[in-house]
């Protein structure tokens, strides 16, 4: 198989290997390795490539083995001089004119010329050197090769010079440059350049673990750090001990249902006579005022963020503010709906009051009258007939009393107005089996969780901020849960 090495053929694969082009470099009965390899007609990004027999479907010879004396292959060239300025051949234009003449027949010419040295003639083009091998063998040869082809400008007509100088004499100058650019900057310039670097097999080369054991290896053991594990922004480098359960209950006031918090922590349900009590504490105690203020600031709170938040209420968005509407009762629940709807246009947001289970405000109850007079002054509108109020953004109900566990009847116009708005609504303090019929999107409690029915949505937890004395008359042990949060989201 020796005898075909230096032979040019073309070899048919097939699909999807396609044809390829070059010169044998190695031969066995099992493959064939190609050096400077084309492929469908552009070049190989790889020196050489290695075909196995099996894919081989067609083979055809392009070009015998040229046989070139060794002595020749690096024999330096006489160059006569000339005083007026040459042309340097390209590349391309030395291709060329290899196609056309015989490396045996351009050799004898180059010769002739050198030793004969007549006038008048203008040396023969010999053939162009390898760049490729060139780089590789650092061979400065391709100065010699510029020299040896260059051409006088005037000489066309001379001579045999006129005859060897292919197709180069009578090319314009901007073919030549364009040529020239191209064989020196092309894509077939540095076909190396075309292959991707591995980054991760060099990485795979460098064992990181390795090196750092090595590094902290050589410091003395009084100095030498124990392993140290990753540690997130929220956590402690100090390891702490867990965390006593934030809520316990006595049995007489544990619902069967335990909910949990975001961050994994267990809240046990209260019955809805647990949070009654609460809210007779809070009386007794003389705290409910400042508890009905922080149960408003959740739920306006929450109402803000059920309309569009911040995107509703830019300045530039002041002519499409939201409309909340708050159905209030006539206890202390309603109260906190009508402090709700003062809250919510304090933000900006177009709130209404609409009195549920009355004919008359007048008959209001103390606390109702107050945040009623206050609403008022603020701008604000309260009104029996929710029909004539516009379409709302948000519903709030306030309807239920937890105090005497009030407010399931009487409310059925409110409710029948709430279902036909087909807006978001937001229960406050509602009922543990909440409004047949009516969907909630969300639901408030304050200071204890409640068991509810899953009509009543996702239940939010506020902070009233009770007194730990109630508590412990209740029998129950309360570590605040909330955090940095004045709503907890439960689940």
């Amino acid at each position: 198989m020796s005898t075909w090495i230096g032979y040019a053929v073309s070899v048919n694969c097939g699909e999807p290997l396609g044809c390829y082009q070059g010169t044998i470099l190695e031969a066995d009965g099992n493959t064939i390795t190609l050096t400077k390899p084309f492929r469908n007609g552009f070049p190989y990004p790889k020196s050489q490539v290695t075909l196995n027999a099996a894919d081989i479907k067609d083979l055809k010879i392009l070009e015998e083995a040229k046989s070139v004396p060794l002595e020749k292959s690096h024999s330096s060239v006489l160059v006569t001089k000339n005083n007026k300025k040459a042309s340097r051949a390209t590349v391309c234009e030395n291709l060329q004119a290899n196609s056309t003449n015989t490396v045996a027949h351009q050799n004898s010419n180059v010769c002739t010329k050198a030793v004969s040295g007549r006038s008048g003639a203008t040396p023969a083009r010999s053939k162009p050197i390898d760049i490729q091998n060139a780089r590789n063998k650092n061979n400065n040869n391709h100065t010699g090769s510029y020299n040896m082809s260059s051409t006088p400008k005037g000489g066309r007509g001379g001579g045999g010079g006129g005859s060897s100088g292919g197709g180069g004499g009578g090319m314009p100058h901007h073919e030549r440059a364009r040529r020239r650019n191209e064989a020196c900057f092309g894509d077939t310039a540095d076909p190396a350049m075309d292959d991707d670097f591995d980054f991760e097999g060099n990485l795979a080369l460098f064992d990181k673990q390795a090196l750092w054991e090595e590094m902290r290896g050589v410091r003395p053991d009084v100095v030498r750090a124990a392993d140290e594990a990753a540690m997130r922004h929220d956590e402690n480098v100090l390891p702490a001990p867990p965390a006593p359960p934030a809520l316990s209950l006595p049995p007489a006031l544990r619902a069967p249902h335990t909910y949990t918090t975001d961050d994994g922590r267990r809240l046990p349900a209260g019955t809805s006579r647990a949070r009654q009590l609460l809210w007779e504490g809070l009386r007794r105690l003389r705290a409910i005022d400042p508890a009905l203020v922080l149960l408003g600031r959740a739920t306006a709170d929450l109402a803000l963020r059920l309309c569009g938040g911040g995107r509703r209420l830019e300045a530039r968005n002041a002519h499409q503010a939201p409309v909340v509407v708050v159905a209030a009762g006539n206890h202390l629940g309603g109260a906190a709906g009508v402090l709700t709807a003062r809250l919510l246009l304090s933000h900006g947001v177009r709130a209404y009051v609409t009195l549920s289970g009355m004919l008359n405000p007048g008959t209001a109850c103390e606390a109702l009258q107050r945040e009623l007079a206050a609403f008022t002054m603020s701008g604000g509108t309260a009104q029996c007939d929710p029909t004539d109020l516009p379409a709302p953004d948000v519903i709030v109900l306030a309807l239920y009393d937890p105090l005497r566990d009030e407010g399931r009847e009487g409310h059925a116009e409110a409710l029948s107005w709430a279902r036909s708005a087909r807006s978001g609504v937001l229960a406050l303090e509602p009922p543990a089996a909440g409004w047949g019929g009516t969907c909630v999107r969300a639901s408030i409690i304050g200071g204890l969780p409640t068991a509810l029915d899953s009509s009543l949505g996702r239940l939010y937890l506020a902070n009233i901020a009770p007194p730990l004395r109630l508590f412990q008359d209740m029998h129950i042990e309360f570590r605040s849960p909330f955090g940095a949060a004045s709503l907890l989201p439960l689940n």
